[in-house]
C-alpha cells in the first residue's frame, strides 16, 4: 500500500475529462489565434500604430502571466474545475469587451490616446481573469496522468491548442470578408458554449492528499534548479514564436502588396499551415515516436531555428508557408516536451504550483515577443526572423545538453 501522494494510479486516465479539457482549451486557443491574425490589422483600422498594438499585447500578457501564478495556486484549493470555468467566463466576457471597444473606434465615438488606454485596459482585465483556464487543465492532467503518460497526456492537450490554432485562422479569414470584428463575436460565442458545457460534464479532478494541508502555501519559483533551464527553453521558443505571430500579418500585407482583408485570409491560412503541422506532431509524432522529452525538445529546437532563418529570407509566398510550417513543427515537438520535463522534475503536490508557472511562460513569450518583432519590423522587414535565430541558437545548444544528462 503506498503512502497518500507518492504514486498515481496506474489505471488509463478517463476519457470524458479529456475530452472536455481538450475543447476548453481549444475554444479559448480558437479565440486568441483570432486575436493575435486580427489585431495588427484592425489597429490599423483605427489609426494605431504599429508598436502601440505591440504594447496591447505585451502589458496584457505580462498581466497573465502574473495572474496564471496565482490561479495554478488556488487552483489547489478551490479545485482545478471551477477555476477552469472562472477562466471561460473572463475570457467570453472580455472578447465581448474588446470588440466593442474596437467598434466604437471604427465608428468615430472613441479614437487615439483614449480609444488605445481602453484597449489596454480592457485586454488587461480579461487576460486577469482567464489565465486561470490553462494552469488549472495543466494541472488537471497531471493529477490524472502517471509519469510514464505525461508526456502523452500534455502533449493531448497541446493537440487542443493546435486544433484551436487551425480553427482559428480558417474562421477569421473567412468571417473577416463579413467584418473585422465578426471573428472576435464569434469567439466569444463559442467560448460561451464552451462554458456551459464544462459547467455541466466536467468532473473535479482527483486530487492527491498532501498528508498536511499545506499544498495552498507552495509557491515554486522560476530559478528552481529542478526545472530552470527547461524553462529557460521553452521561454526563448515561445518569444520567438510571438514574433512571428505579431509580425507576420504586417509581413504579408508588406511584402505581397495586400490589402488589410486579403492580407487577413493568408495569415489565417499560414497560421492555420503552422497550427496543424504542430497538430500532427503532438497527435501522431509524440504518441508514435516514444523518445524521450529531452529528444523532443532537441528536435523541435532545431525546426524552430530552421524556421525562422527560412522567413528572414523568405521572398515570396512558398517561402512564408514553409517557414511557418517549420514553426509550427517546432513548437509541437518541443512545448509539450518541456512542459513534461518540468512537471516530472516536482512531487503531486506542487503540480498545481508548477503549473501555475509553466501557464505563464505563454504569456512571458508574449511579453517579449510583440514589442521585440514591432520594434524590429520598423527597422527592417526581415530582422525579426533573423533575431530569432540569434536567440534560439544557444537554446538549441542547451537543449542538446539536456539529452545527455538524466533528468
Amino acid at each position: 500500500m503506498t503512502a497518500p501522494g507518492q504514486t498515481l494510479p496506474e489505471t488509463p486516465p478517463p476519457a470524458q475529462p479529456f475530452t472536455l479539457l481538450f475543447l476548453a482549451i481549444m475554444s479559448m486557443v480558437l479565440g486568441q489565434t483570432l486575436v493575435f491574425t486580427l489585431l495588427p490589422l484592425l489597429g490599423r483600422e483605427v489609426g494605431l500604430k504599429e508598436l502601440q498594438v505591440g504594447i496591447i499585447i505585451t502589458l496584457s500578457s505580462a498581466v497573465y502571466a502574473l495572474a496564471a501564478r496565482f490561479w495554478g495556486r488556488q487552483s489547489d484549493v478551490w479545485g482545478r474545475r471551477r477555476v477552469i470555468l472562472l477562466g471561460l467566463s473572463g475570457y467570453t466576457a472580455g472578447t465581448l469587451l474588446f470588440a466593442g471597444l474596437f467598434w466604437t473606434g471604427m465608428v468615430g465615438w472613441l479614437q487615439g490616446l483614449m480609444l488605445w488606454t481602453c484597449l489596454v485596459v480592457a485586454r488587461c482585465l480579461q487576460s486577469l481573469v482567464m489565465a486561470g483556464t490553462m494552469p488549472a487543465a495543466n494541472a488537471y492532467i497531471c493529477d490524472i496522468t502517471t509519469p510514464a503518460t505525461r508526456t502523452a497526456g500534455l502533449a493531448r492537450l497541446g493537440a487542443a491548442n493546435s486544433t484551436g490554432t487551425i480553427i482559428g485562422p480558417a474562421c477569421g479569414g473567412l468571417l473577416a470578408a463579413i467584418s473585422l470584428l465578426a471573428p472576435l463575436l464569434f469567439a466569444a460565442a463559442i467560448t460561451g458554449i464552451c462554458l456551459l458545457l464544462m459547467a455541466w460534464r466536467l468532473p473535479e479532478s482527483p486530487r492527491h492528499d498532501t498528508g498536511d494541508g499545506d499544498s495552498a502555501r507552495i509557491n515554486l519559483g522560476y530559478n528552481d534548479p529542478r526545472y530552470r533551464r527547461v524553462l529557460m527553453i521553452a521561454v526563448a521558443m515561445l518569444v520567438a514564436y510571438s514574433v512571428v505571430q505579431q509580425t507576420l500579418a504586417f509581413y504579408f500585407q508588406d511584402t505581397l502588396h495586400l490589402d488589410s482583408q486579403a492580407a487577413a485570409r493568408q495569415v489565417g491560412f499560414a497560421l492555420m499551415l503552422s497550427a496543424a503541422v504542430a497538430l500532427v506532431a503532438q497527435a501522431v509524432l509524440v504518441q508514435r515516436l516514444h523518445w524521450s522529452p529531452a529528444r523532443l525538445t532537441f528536435w523541435g529546437m532545431a525546426s524552430l531555428v530552421a524556421g525562422s532563418v527560412v522567413l528572414g529570407v523568405a521572398g515570396s509566398i512558398g517561402g512564408l508557408y514553409l517557414g511557418v510550417g517549420l514553426c509550427g513543427l517546432g513548437i509541437g515537438l518541443a512545448f509539450p516536451a518541456c512542459l513534461a520535463l518540468a512537471s516530472l522534475a516536482v512531487g503531486p503536490a506542487e503540480q498545481g504550483a508548477l503549473a501555475g508557472l509553466t501557464s505563464a511562460v505563454p504569456a512571458l513569450g508574449s511579453i517579449i515577443g510583440p514589442v521585440l518583432g514591432t520594434g524590429l519590423y520598423q527597422v527592417h522587414p526581415h530582422l525579426p526572423y533573423l533575431a530569432n535565430a540569434v536567440l534560439l541558437l544557444p537554446m538549441l545548444w542547451l537543449s542538446w545538453q539536456l539529452q545527455r544528462r538524466p533528468h
